[in-house]
């Protein structure tokens, strides 16, 4: 956990850098290993990381796949979003003068931030929470965008929407690009309720009650992703 928290942020910043941490840790020969280990034909990694490594990846092995799956960002933010009190699932940026304690902070180090050339790099201080996870949804969603763009054969990207919605043919669809076995009715099956499992709730409001500047960024966020991503259902 402390190297791939680090690696994170380091593999946003620096193509290089994510280039090493796939030759080093996902190479070929690591993951024939690892499926040999296993007793199994296939291996399948669900990590947030490799939203910052998945183009490295799918470049080094050329059977890879990637499934990308994208959230609806107000539904994102507010659910990511930390305003007071210890956050124990610190996925996103809290507000900035939360206190934090050492868990937060040490799972901060490795979030990912505009880097120090970079033209938002200035604005960043200026941002609450909100803004900041705007903005960490979507770079991260293209970082996924990115992927499918030059291995469209190989991504798919899905609504997480889709899942809630329609959660056989959401398996069916994956168990298929795949290449795993599974019938309509099978094990795989989404939960019968979606729980909101942060213990103390949302804390953060609907899109409406958001500041005028968080509002707009929010629409430029979603519209760029929609124009961008090619979703498969």
């Amino acid at each position: 956990m402390p190297l791939i928290n680090l690696q994170n942020v380091a593999a946003y910043a620096s193509e290089e850098t994510a280039k090493h941490a796939v030759t080093s840790l996902r190479s070929p020969h690591i993951i024939a290993e690892a499926v040999q280990r296993c007793e199994t034909e296939r291996l399948i990694d669900v990590a947030y990381y490799n939203a910052m490594i998945g183009f490295e990846i799918l470049a080094q092995q050329p059977q890879a796949r990637m499934v990308g799956i994208i959230r609806d960002c107000e539904s994102f933010v507010r659910s990511a979003t930390a305003m007071e009190g210890e956050d124990p699932l610190p996925v996103g940026w809290p507000a900035p003068d939360k206190p934090l304690t050492d868990r937060e902070k040490f799972i901060a180090m490795g979030r990912i931030r505009p880097i120090r050339k970079s033209l938002i790099k200035a604005e960043w201080t200026n941002w609450g929470a909100i803004r900041r996870n705007i903005w960490l949804w979507r770079e991260t969603n293209l970082r996924l965008c990115a992927a499918q763009a030059t291995y469209g054969d190989r991504v798919a990207l899905l609504r997480f929407s889709t899942f809630q919605k329609n959660p056989v043919d959401f398996w069916a669809f994956c168990a298929h690009f795949l290449d795993l076995p599974h019938d309509t009715g099978s094990q795989l099956q989404a939960s019968p309720k979606m729980v909101n499992k942060k213990p103390l709730g949302y804390q953060v409001g609907a899109a409406q009650t958001w500041a005028p500047d968080d509002q707009a960024a929010l629409e430029v966020a979603r519209s760029l992703i929609e124009e961008t991503a090619q979703y498969a259902i």
